[in-house]
């Protein structure tokens, strides 16, 4: 296993490289620079002007990629001129947050549609199976945004059930304090996302439970008379399980670059929100720094899912 992690990291070194000119480059394209943002009426033109030439924004574009890895390997991503602070200051109070949101709904997500999928698949063609897809059918149709802003709208305004912004409370105090309010403040939106997230979960593990039930192993353990819950648990069920398991990496790298949305409508103070107010307001650093940490993020996904899928099936290891 030890093989097939070293080779997939190794793999990943030009993929990181080959990430990292793509993002060089598409900023290059961005109308501005690092210094639009701070520019106001007062500024003076040749301060800016040594300012950009301090910074090798008149260099060479492949001298400026090099400076600007060199500086990305430091964690030095530059500063933000929204916030007047490091770039890296500004994205960690609000990456830990997306961190724990994402890996929340991503647990709420695997509690909901691993039970769905098992009993779609185990009772196939019944009423509950009709069931079943027919919820699954209605939240794959459902927009995302659509359904946030209901869930918001009813329970974080006319019901009052949760808060309607934030993740934490002004008023918590003490570490267990802290963690209930955040955890107070995950629930609606952790919940709201994990009920559309499920969609694809539930439909691809009822297949494979459905492929499973029809395949000769099975049919040959009936044969032999062994009964129908050891033959679903120990053939079907663990079979059926090892694509979803699989998929976990990518479920959670998913959410990381999905929670834009999520955190825009709740007004959550995460990555994702940063991201769009960084737009709004042409943050160049800021905006360069988390396009480059969601891609390196996508790749430790699939790094993940690799890992995962090389543990509960050692047939996939490479040799």
């Amino acid at each position: 296993m030890w093989k097939t992690i070293l080779r997939r990291i190794i793999i990943m070194i030009p993929q990181i490289i080959i990430l990292s000119l793509l993002v060089f480059i598409l900023a290059k394209f961005m109308p501005g620079d690092p210094f639009t943002g701070s520019i106001t009426p007062q500024t003076d033109a040749s301060q800016l002007h040594a300012l950009k030439v301090q910074a090798g924004l008149y260099d060479p574009w492949y001298t400026q990629y090099v400076h600007w890895v060199v500086n990305m390997f430091h964690g030095n991503f530059g500063t933000s001129y929204q916030f007047k602070e490091s770039v890296m200051t500004v994205i960690d109070g609000r990456a830990i947050n997306t961190l724990w949101l994402s890996l929340f709904t991503v647990i709420l997500t695997y509690l909901i549609a691993i039970p769905l999928g098992l009993l779609a698949g185990r009772y196939e063609d019944t009423n509950l199976d009709r069931g079943i897809m027919f919820f699954n059918y209605v939240t794959y149709a459902i927009p995302l945004f659509v359904f946030l802003v209901l869930g918001l709208w009813l329970f974080g305004y006319v019901l009052g059930w949760f808060p309607s912004g934030g993740s934490v409370s002004l008023s918590a105090s003490g570490a267990f304090g802290n963690i209930l309010s955040r955890l107070y403040h995950m629930i609606l939106p952790g919940v709201l996302t994990a009920l559309l997230s499920t969609t694809s979960t539930v439909q691809y593990l009822r297949s494979e439970i459905v492929d499973q039930k029809h395949q000769d192993m099975v049919a040959t353990a009936r044969a032999k008379g062994v009964p129908e819950r050891k033959v679903f648990s120990r053939h079907i069920l663990r079979n059926s399980l090892l694509p979803i398991a699989a998929f976990m990496g990518y479920s959670i790298t998913g959410l990381l670059g999905g929670s834009v949305f999520v955190e825009q409508i709740f007004t959550y103070p995460g990555m994702g929100q940063l991201f769009l107010n960084s737009i709004s307001n042409r943050d160049f650093s800021v905006i360069t720094a988390l396009v480059m940490i969601y891609g390196i993020l996508a790749l430790f996904g699939t790094l993940l899912s690799d890992i995962i899928m090389s543990i509960v099936d050692p047939r996939i290891r490479i040799k």
